[in-house]
């Protein structure tokens, strides 16, 4: 009998008694700009693991995470058991490239235009962070007046300016480029409230959520301030898309709030194919425990009558466009992205536990609080908070979008819960009474 029990524990256990596995780094030698890393990765709890002489708390599961300070220049880290050694070099460098850009202002301004679609119209001269003011499609035509490394400063009315990237728009010689509002147009449906601006040229023009949505057109003709603003009421707002039409008429739709039974939902599971995501200290890849919990999750929607859409069902590449173009082209409600979380080597040695859930629109925030709440009270998860960000898969979406990090697949615990498909079945539900909460208050 004993016999066989340890047989079936070395079948359990992640490795053999004389092996380990090093997850993280990525290889024995490694270059990286940080002052500090860790050590990820899994061994038989039974043995003794150290690195350079210091042990190594080992999970029940196997599975370890062990951070490391690093010196500038080489670090040599001596890995080993009873009857392993492994010899690591990660080699810190240090960044010697400084920022010289200086603002210049143009002397004569210049007039350019969008030459693609989706292009970041930002606050500050920054390709990062939230910055973003609206997402713009080409033939928009703006005034430049100056410029900061990559970016152009441009005027959007009397006292209105942002920064566009130059690799985003061409130079052109046209002179007047204010243009008239030719016509408003209103239209309500059962589903939707549809306003119409013609004009007679392309403008820039931002969307920002405060109560209700502030729609403000610039370069417009005949105003002491350049601009056209109108305000669309926070009553039945459930998401929202804007475009124009070819005839330069700007097109806002808004989405009125659904009820349960007619919701779409979209389950994203993140990364798939070649893009594996975080990898867990057991071994695991992201991608899957994400698919395995987005298909729970779609089961328990399709069994409350929700319909409900799956940007990738299998192991399969999907980029981010491709997933946002999916949600959108199906009119989807509500945008969920399954994810796991991991650490950026200069925070190794913070806490990774817990839960966490992104936006980027602000109408999107209390569907994350939502969510967020049920899922760490139900799980009894670190809540680690509701967060905004510019990921493209929650900006981009004309649903209600979140994208959920359950729980950190570097973590030894958390991730030892991931792989128990009674845990990934309560995330399942978790995240399914997060969005009845949402949806029934008033």
């Amino acid at each position: 009998m004993k016999r066989l029990f340890l047989l079936l524990l070395g079948l359990y256990l992640p490795l053999q008694v004389q092996g380990f596995e090093i997850v993280y780094p990525k290889s024995d030698n490694v270059s990286l700009y940080s002052d500090k890393t860790f050590f990820i990765g899994n061994e038989n709890p039974a043995n003794t693991l150290t690195i350079n002489e210091n042990i190594v708390p080992i999970h029940p599961s196997g599975g370890f995470k062990y951070p490391v300070n690093l010196e500038e220049g080489e670090n040599i880290f001596i890995i080993k058991n009873e009857n392993l050694k492994k010899e690591y070099k990660v080699t810190r460098l240090t960044s010697k490239n400084i920022n010289n850009n200086k603002y210049k202002e143009f002397e004569t301004s210049i007039n350019i235009e969008i030459t693609k679609d989706n292009v970041p119209l930002r606050s500050t001269p920054v390709d990062e962070g939230i910055n973003r003011l609206q997402h713009l499609e080409r033939g928009i035509i703006f005034t430049a007046i100056g410029e900061y490394g990559d970016f152009f400063k441009v005027k959007l009315a009397r006292d209105d300016y942002a920064w566009i990237s130059k690799s985003n728009v061409k130079q052109i010689n046209e002179e007047n480029i204010k243009s008239k509002i030719l016509h408003f147009d209103y239209n309500e449906l059962p589903n939707e409230r549809i306003y119409k601006i013609k004009l007679s040229k392309k403008v820039p023009y931002t969307i920002s959520e405060y109560h209700g949505l502030d729609v403000v057109l610039y370069s417009i003709e005949n105003d002491e301030f350049d601009k056209y603003e109108f305000h669309i009421s926070s009553e039945k707002l459930f998401g929202y898309s804007s475009y124009y039409e070819p005839d330069n008429t700007l097109v806002v739709k808004v989405t009125n709030k659904p009820s349960i039974e007619n919701l779409i939902v979209t389950v994203d599971a993140g990364h798939g194919g070649d893009e594996f995501g975080a990898i867990g200290c057991l071994g695991d890849k992201e991608k899957d425990i994400n698919l395995e919990i987005a298909k729970k999750l779609q089961q328990k929607l399709l069994e409350k009558n929700i319909k409900t859409l799956m940007t990738r069902e299998n192991d399969v590449n999907m980029s981010l466009a491709d997933r946002v173009k999916f949600s959108n082209k199906n009119n989807s409600n509500i945008y969920i992205s399954i994810h796991n979380n991991a650490l950026p080597d200069n925070f190794a040695d913070r806490e990774a536990t817990g839960s966490e859930v992104y936006y980027s629109y602000p109408q999107s925030k209390r569907l994350a609080q939502s969510i967020l709440k049920s899922l760490t009270e139900e799980l009894q998860l670190k809540n680690n908070g509701v967060k905004q960000q510019n990921f493209a898969v929650v900006r981009n979406t004309n649903a209600l979008s979140v994208l959920i990090e359950i729980a950190y697949i570097i973590n030894p615990d958390d991730n030892a819960k991931l792989q128990s498909e009674n845990f990934q079945n309560n995330v399942a539900d978790a995240i399914v009474h997060g969005l009845e909460n949402f949806i029934n208050e008033k």
